[in-house]
């Protein structure tokens, strides 16, 4: 039976957002310009809802940040949708379920993330995730660097 997540207070700047947004409640906006921002500060303001649409049982993913040490994406789930067996060797991972709903597996233990949620994942758990409802799942991603180096993400279970 799926466990579900209790909401973590890990992101200050999530908890001041007030939790999500229901997709009619705001006007998409699109990524300011580059000169839009002030010089030297790489401001980006991007609305989940202008992220990329997956097709249909898909997952689509859109990069918001990459860095040497953070890398921050907004990966939209479509109904059937799956996020194959992976791990993050160098990386710990969180995620903000921003809407909808998603099973993940982690480590083989089962869960169950809903909007609002926000789930931390250290380094090196096997991850698996899908979206078994009728709704978009909209997930906020953020993978912070651990000093261990290597890939983002390499496929399957770490080998020991």
């Amino acid at each position: 039976m799926p466990r579900r997540l209790p909401l973590l207070v890990l992101l200050a700047s999530l908890a001041a957002c007030g939790g999500p947004v229901p997709p009619a409640a705001t006007a998409p906006t699109a990524l300011p310009s580059p000169g839009d921002a002030p010089a030297g500060t790489g401001v980006r303001v991007l609305n989940v809802a202008t992220a990329d649409v997956p097709a249909a049982g898909t997952v689509a993913t859109t990069v918001l940040h990459e860095s040497p040490t953070l890398v921050s994406r907004i990966m939209r789930i479509a109904p059937g949708g799956e996020i194959a067996e992976h791990h993050h060797p160098g990386h710990d991972e969180t995620f903000f379920v921003h809407r909808g709903a998603m099973t993940v597996v982690l480590n083989g233990r089962e869960h169950t993330a809903r909007a609002g949620d926000v789930v931390h994942i250290p380094a090196g758990t096997v991850i698996v995730g899908r979206n078994p409802g009728a709704e978009e799942a909209v997930v906020v991603v953020a993978f912070a660097a651990n000093g261990r180096g290597g890939p983002l993400t390499v496929p399957g279970a770490p080998h020991h």
